[in-house]
């Protein structure tokens, strides 16, 4: 049985980690395209003929969890203090506002604090269409008094690898959120600073006076300030293979903004451009088909791209904390314009913006390339 779960591991880490290289000619099978079959892919069988020192698959899975949990450790999400270390051969970051959340796991994976919505989640996907675009879930494990969520490892092939974490939607709070919120108003002065560090001239008169805000205006606001309104997603944080990051992206709103911080992610390379695009098109037939998708409001989940300097890349879904089932016979478009009430997240908004602003890079590109 164990062996047996390593085998599978290892399949469903070279299913969802690749990106294929030639997407166009595939025959689609109602609209989704099949599992990459390219030579690009996360793991090394080590299988080519010739080949004497090639690792056994145990080398192999102790190697993993040994080195990659070191590239893992908190690059899932981002927070504004971030700290350098280059004792280490690749620099990586840790952050100081999720501390705990994440743990080494065994055999490729790692462990988060379990989230009992998003336990619900991952479970309910391991049986959708869109398995090959999520964190493979392998279970509910404790250590030292703690419940967390054992889940792939997505980062553990890439060397030094690139990250960017996309928000999409275009709100990043629940509607009883909201909605709580105001039944228990309280003046927030710690959101007040937030706001007026951001933009001096927001504040009303009244909100002045007070020196504080309540927690619904900020929430709010804050949603308005990125591309999140704009666009249906902002980005969140990117982190370069030398180690440089930033969350620096809460103004980044308009289409130019967000297409020069995509450069500078990219590096304005065609190729990583390029498969990026194809994994986001294929990420979207397969959303648009699936039950999953159909009947739950993904309210503050992310887009994860990673590549290398080997031009691997790929694209996965990630944190499903906040991701609701709706009531029965409700449905999403996914796309409508959100009014208080009907639910809509706008993440297919998001992700037709995402498509879009890397299909134009791609087709501007043809002089500037890599």
């Amino acid at each position: 049985m164990a062996a047996q779960t390593e085998e599978n591991l290892l399949k469903r880490q070279k299913l969802a980690s690749c990106s294929s290289d030639d997407e166009a000619g595939l025959d689609l099978v109602d609209g989704i395209p099949p599992p990459c079959e390219c030579d690009e892919c996360f793991l090394d069988s080590g299988d080519s003929a010739g080949e004497q020192t090639s690792p056994t698959r145990k080398e192999l899975l102790r190697k993993m969890s040994r080195n990659s949990w070191r590239k893992i450790r908190n690059m899932v999400h981002w927070s504004p203090f971030i700290q350098q270390f280059k004792k280490h051969r690749y620099p990586w970051i840790q952050l100081a506002g999720h501390q705990g959340n994440f743990r080494a796991g065994e055999q490729g994976t790692i462990l988060k604090k379990l989230c009992s919505k998003e336990q619900k989640c991952l479970k309910i996907l391991m049986s959708d269409i869109l398995r090959p675009y999520v964190p493979e879930y392998i279970g509910e494990v404790e250590k030292d008094g703690e419940n967390y969520i054992q889940m792939q490892d997505l980062l553990g092939e890439f060397e030094s690898p690139c990250l960017m974490d996309c928000k999409l939607g275009v709100r990043t709070y629940l509607e009883d959120e909201l909605q709580k919120a105001r039944e228990c108003p309280k003046l927030r002065k710690d959101m007040y600073q937030k706001m007026v560090e951001v933009d001096p001239n927001e504040p009303t008169e009244q909100e002045r006076a007070q020196g504080a805000i309540t927690k619904p205006r900020y929430m709010i606001w804050r949603e308005t300030i990125s591309s999140s309104a704009t666009l249906g997603f902002r980005i969140e944080g990117i982190k370069k293979s030398d180690g440089s990051s930033s969350r620096d992206f809460k103004t980044t709103k308009t289409r130019e903004q967000v297409t020069e911080s995509f450069q500078y992610f990219t590096d304005k390379n065609k190729s990583v451009i390029l498969k990026y695009c194809r994994r986001l098109k294929a990420i979207r037939a397969t959303l648009e088909a699936s039950p999953f998708f159909h009947k739950h409001e993904l309210i503050g989940s992310s887009l994860l791209f990673v590549h290398d300097g080997t031009e691997r890349s790929s694209v996965w879904m990630i944190d499903f904390g906040k991701s609701t089932q709706l009531p029965e016979g409700v449905t999403l478009d996914h796309r409508a314009e959100w009014e208080e009430g009907n639910r809509e997240d706008g993440y297919l908004r998001g992700l037709d913006s995402l498509i879009d602003i890397f299909e134009q890079m791609l087709n501007g590109q043809n002089n500037n390339t890599t």
